[in-house]
């Protein structure tokens, strides 16, 4: 029996989100010394809708003229996506990689909340005793990231970086949740396409009225050619594997996958910067979240063996 296109799509989409994610705060971060995070944001996005307006028009051009047909749907799921993107830019700038991958790992349980409420067949995973407990093992483990040391003694501390990852969290996981309802009508590729420009002429606004557009020259050649590559991996293609995926797999289960992303994160950003270390109890915190991960899939895939052993009905 031969290999079927879906069974290799589908894990290449899973690696494609998550190590585009991994990747994002190192980018973010390495390019801050050359832009305002209103511009940084703004040529990222613009560099992911040109690439994916090009190789859609090419490959789905039926369906990205009814991406485009759609816009009524899509243009509210951009604006969640701007607010999202501008706090999630502006969090890195004032904190390390790191933690701004950890603390958004708060998704999880946000989205395995939300497809409880919106996705049926999403029900019998989320009440599994197994998915329970790796859900409250990631509350507790971002609470233990929350924790600083300040000279004194190690204490449960919140600054505006955590703020706006926090809402970074809330605002994923109803995009998460609102883009799989939507990914089921139109093609996943397509689909992200608009909203990319859309996304990128709301991020153009923000530029001219708070960033520094001329950082754009200013940044040289090299620095734009970076910002387009990550453009290109972390936006781009890590959301459109990431669609993909969660049809497939459904949207609890891809964003508990992207628990571990802290980790390759923090391993790529560590040597590039000293200040990525963790404490043991930020490490300790960050271990609950992967376990919690670990249990969450555990549960999802028992849930698939049990359906598969069910008899089919004449």
């Amino acid at each position: 029996m031969g290999i079927s296109k879906s069974s290799i799509a589908t894990p290449f989409s899973v690696t494609l989100f998550l190590m585009g994610w991994a990747l994002t705060p190192v980018f973010v971060r390495y390019m801050s010394d050359a832009y305002d995070p209103y511009t940084q944001a703004f040529i990222r996005y613009l560099s992911a809708a040109a690439a994916l307006w090009v190789y859609a028009f090419l490959f789905y051009r039926r369906d990205l003229m009814l991406a485009v047909r759609r816009w009524r749907t899509l243009a509210p799921i951009s604006m969640v996506v701007v607010c999202m993107q501008l706090a999630w830019t502006i969090a890195i700038y004032n904190t390390t990689a790191t933690m701004a991958q950890l603390v958004t790992t708060l998704q999880a349980p946000l989205v395995i909340l939300l497809s409880f409420v919106v996705f049926r067949e999403e029900r019998d995973v989320i009440l599994s005793p197994a998915y329970i407990l790796g859900a409250l093992l990631c509350y507790i483990g971002v609470i233990a990231v929350f924790m600083r040391d300040d000279g004194e003694s190690i204490r449960f501390y919140v600054d505006y970086a955590m703020i706006l990852l926090l809402f970074v969290s809330m605002a994923w996981a109803v995009y998460a949740v609102w883009g799989r309802h939507t990914a089921k009508g139109l093609h996943p590729v397509t689909m992200f396409t608009m909203i990319s420009v859309y996304v990128s002429l709301g991020l153009f606004m923000a530029m001219c009225l708070l960033g520094d557009p001329s950082t754009l020259w200013t940044a040289g050649m090299r620095m734009n050619g970076i910002a387009f590559t990550s453009g290109i991996i972390c936006i781009a293609a890590a959301h459109c594997g990431f669609h993909y995926a969660q049809v497939r797999l459904g949207s609890a289960y891809c964003t508990s996958l992207q628990l571990i992303t802290p980790f390759i994160t923090h391993v790529l950003a560590y040597t590039l910067w000293p200040d990525e270390a963790l404490l043991w109890i930020q490490w300790a915190g960050g271990a609950m979240l992967v376990s919690g991960g670990f249990l969450v899939v555990r549960a999802r895939r028992m849930q698939q063996v049990q359906a598969q052993k069910q008899p089919v009905e004449p």
